[in-house]
Parts: structure tokens; C-alpha cells; sequence
């Protein structure tokens, strides 16, 4: 046979499917798939029950008013002080001294002895700062002005208690040339060393413009500078009562139309008391007049303080306002209710005919959600509108119909969503307080669903 007779065929190799690949394809796929749909998805946001107290925000500003009395001198000279700042005095008692002509401070001021202080006027300094840095809020600048008001004060009085011994030996040598007085409190009350302007202030002054405090300023009255006659030296408040003038809006006036007192806390120290309060509108603002019989010692270098009305306050479980649903219920009589078999079930006695139409009656068990004096509350997917069931011992039947609805949420504690019944005690705009232990209720560390819009009863969440 020549070469050129012979013919040449290809070999095809047979097509070899792999089973593994394809598996793994529809794997990859599928898997694939669920990802997708699950970054779509929207996600049910989970929210612990907790034990809490709510309340309104009912922040407001307030003025106090008082009776007080700015002190000046009779002489030109210098001052130096026997009383702490906040100190009660009694009629008669040494509140500074009045060095004339400046010997004793010019004596004072050549004095080799250093200013020391005493570990108790340390220990108090370093509490004041400490306190002042744990409060401090970008929100009320005007608080700086205050802690330095304060610690200048404090430093002051370590400064003339030091100073005090020295006078009183300066003073006693009798040094030639030297005038020197001592003077008494006309009056007993409270000392302190600012003002303000506002100490004639009366109750028929307070308007809004009152509020502003944009050019509002206090003085330090206490000095080692040579001060002129009739200078104001020191404030002495004469009486523990003082009344606090809150300047408070339309909605806060309404609530305290029909009051004759109120809870209030103070945010300063957080102090909360409750006061007699008489509300008034003026012009166009709105005010509340609460008066105190003490306290005074507390404010007595504060004018405008800020207080929380407590007005509506509850304690309980807190749960967000968009957590509650309400879900629809059959109303059971009560009387139809009864134990199955020889089980503790709860349920109802079902009355339904066979084919032949034979009576049949079927126990079926049920949650009563909630139970008021007449009927009890069953889950629409227990009953349905039309069944009819029977009471066990009269006999008597009756046809189910009647529904109402029950507010609730969506616990979430076993991976799935249950409605739970809740009863409010107080709710505001963002969140609810509601009563702990109550039937098919709530507990403390609950998880129910954020948004109950989101969630669909039964369903798995995770």
C-alpha cells in the first residue's frame, strides 16, 4: 500500500464532564446569590430592656432674689478681712480692718514670711479645680468665669488668715503714725465679696430683658489696692428666705397652671427639692415664682442659676418608642377558659361537626395576652371570627367575634419575633416606661426589635 492511499483520522478525545466543578459552580452561585440579597437586606437593629428613670427635658433659667446690702467704707485705706467668703456674721462682729495710711500693708509687704498654706486650704483648692474640670461643658463658658471668681476668693481668705496674726501684732505695737480701725457688722447675715448691680432688684422688675446676660457682670469687691471712701467693701444677706423667678416657656406654664408646688433640681449640685410655686404670664413671657426658707448658704454668689423642672418623671423598663407596635386580639369570656385533659394547659373548647354532622368538641391551647374583668385576649392565629366554643360546665356557647388591640413589642430572646404586651407608665417623644412583670410582658434585659415596622411576627431574625 502506497503512502499516499492511507488516510488519517483524529482522534477526538470523548468529553469529560466534572461533577465536582459543576457543584462547586452552583455552590458558588447560590452562594453568591445570598450574599446579595442579604447586603440589601434591611437589617433588624436589636435593643436591650433596661431598668430606668425618664423625665421631660424641662431645663430652665431662674433668678434669685434676696435681701441684701452692698457695705462701703467711711475712709479711704487699705482693707484687710476677717471673714471667709459665705461666712455667717452676728450683729457687732469684726468683718475687716481699715489701715489708713498704709503702714501696716507697707509692713506686711516687707515681711520676709512667705504666703503658706495649710494642707486643708490645699485640699480644698485641689477640690474645687478637680470638681470644676469632672463639670465643665463647652456648652457654658460662663462657668470659667465663676471658678475664677471662686478660686481667687479662696486664695484671698487663705491670704488675709495669714495676714490676720500679723495685723493684730502691727496694730497692737501702736506704731507711731499708724491709723488704724476695726470695724463691725451693723447687721447679722451672710458675707460675701461680689456684686452685681442687681441687689435692689424686685420681684416687679423680673421681665424677659431680666434673662439676658450678655452684659451681665460680677464684681470682686476684696482687694489689696488701696480703695476710696465709700467703695463698696463687702454683701451681707440679711434674711434665709429668697425666691427664685424662673423664666420658663408656654408649654412649662401650662403644666403649672394648676400647681401650688414643684420638684425641682438644681443643676449646679444637683440638689432637688420641692417648693411652693405660683406661675404668672407678664408681657410675653411666661414665669414661675417658688419660694425657699433655706439653701441659701448654697447660692449665695449665684444669681442665675439653672434648674429642671420635674414635672413628669417615671421609673421602669425603658424601651424606644419605635419599638411598640399594636397588635389585633380576639376577646374571649373569661368563663370559657379551662384546663385540657390531664394537662395544666390553658385553652378554649373548640365545638365543630364531622362530615356526618356530628358534634365534635376539640381542646385547643392558648396564651391569654391579657385578661381585663370580662374577657381574655387570644392570638388571632388561635381562633378565628365565626368559631364557636363551648363552657365546660354550663354547657353555654359562644360565637367568637368581638377583637380589640394590644400594645406590645418584639422579643427577640429565642432568635425569633414574639409579641409581648406592655403597659405604659410615662412616654415622651423619643422613649416609654412601662410596668416590669406584668402577664406576657417584659423583663429586665430583654432583647426586643428597634424598629417594630421592620419585624414580622414568628419570624427568624438570625
Amino acid at each position: 500500500m502506497s503512502r499516499r492511499s492511507r488516510k488519517v483520522a483524529k482522534y477526538r478525545r470523548p468529553v469529560n464532564i466534572n461533577i465536582g466543578v459543576i457543584i462547586f459552580f452552583v455552590l458558588f452561585v447560590y452562594i453568591g446569590i445570598n450574599v446579595i440579597l442579604y447586603m440589601k437586606k434591611d437589617h433588624l437593629a436589636i435593643y436591650e430592656v433596661v431598668e430606668k428613670t425618664i423625665a421631660d427635658d424641662n431645663t430652665c433659667q431662674g433668678i434669685i432674689l434676696r435681701e441684701e446690702e452692698v457695705v462701703k467704707t467711711t475712709q479711704a485705706g487699705y482693707v484687710n478681712y476677717y471673714i471667709k467668703d459665705g461666712e455667717k456674721v452676728g450683729k457687732n462682729s469684726v468683718v475687716y480692718s481699715l489701715d489708713q495710711n498704709g503702714n501696716i500693708a507697707e509692713s506686711l509687704a516687707q515681711s520676709n514670711e512667705s504666703l503658706r498654706l495649710s494642707a486643708k486650704d490645699i485640699a480644698s483648692i485641689r477640690s474645687d479645680i478637680s470638681n470644676f474640670k469632672n463639670t465643665y461643658t463647652s456648652n457654658d463658658y460662663t462657668s470659667v468665669y465663676d471658678f475664677k471668681f471662686n478660686l481667687e476668693n479662696q486664695i484671698l481668705d487663705c491670704l488675709n488668715n495669714s495676714n490676720m496674726k500679723s495685723i493684730e501684732d502691727l496694730s497692737s505695737s501702736k506704731k507711731s503714725g499708724t491709723i488704724f480701725d476695726i470695724v463691725k457688722s451693723k447687721k447679722s447675715g451672710i458675707v460675701t465679696y461680689y456684686a452685681d448691680g442687681m441687689e435692689d432688684l424686685k420681684e416687679d422688675d423680673v421681665n424677659l430683658d431680666t434673662f439676658n446676660t450678655e452684659e451681665y457682670e460680677k464684681r470682686m469687691l476684696r482687694s489689696n489696692d488701696l480703695v476710696e471712701k465709700d467703695s463698696p467693701v463687702y454683701k451681707i444677706v440679711t434674711n434665709e428666705k429668697w425666691t427664685l423667678i424662673l423664666n420658663i416657656s408656654k408649654e412649662q406654664f401650662e403644666k403649672l397652671a394648676e400647681k401650688t408646688a414643684v420638684k425641682i433640681t438644681f443643676k449646679k449640685d444637683d440638689l432637688t427639692v420641692t417648693a411652693p410655686v405660683t406661675s404668672y404670664q407678664k408681657g410675653d413671657g411666661y414665669f414661675a415664682k417658688l419660694e425657699f426658707n433655706s439653701y441659701m448658704l448654697r447660692y449665695v454668689e449665684d444669681r442665675f442659676v439653672t434648674v429642671e423642672l420635674l414635672l413628669n418623671s417615671a421609673s421602669g423598663l425603658k424601651i424606644p418608642v419605635s419599638s411598640i407596635i399594636e397588635k389585633e386580639f380576639y376577646k374571649v369570656p373569661r368563663d370559657y377558659f379551662t384546663n385540657g385533659g390531664d394537662s395544666s394547659e390553658i385553652g378554649i373548647v373548640k365545638e365543630t361537626y364531622t362530615e356526618k354532622g356530628e358534634k365534635k368538641f376539640t381542646f385547643i391551647p392558648t396564651e391569654i395576652y391579657y385578661q381585663d374583668d370580662d374577657f381574655g385576649y387570644v392570638d388571632t392565629a388561635v381562633v378565628s371570627a365565626g368559631d364557636v366554643i363551648s363552657n365546660v360546665d354550663t354547657q353555654e356557647t359562644y360565637t367568637i367575634s368581638e377583637m380589640d388591640k394590644l400594645e406590645g413589642v418584639y422579643n427577640v430572646n429565642k432568635g425569633y419575633c414574639v409579641f409581648r404586651r406592655i403597659e405604659k407608665v410615662y412616654e415622651n417623644q423619643e422613649y416609654c416606661i412601662v410596668k416590669s412583670d406584668t402577664t406576657f410582658g417584659l423583663s429586665e434585659y430583654d432583647h426586643i426589635v428597634l424598629e417594630a415596622s421592620m419585624a414580622v411576627e414568628s419570624n427568624i431574625i438570625y
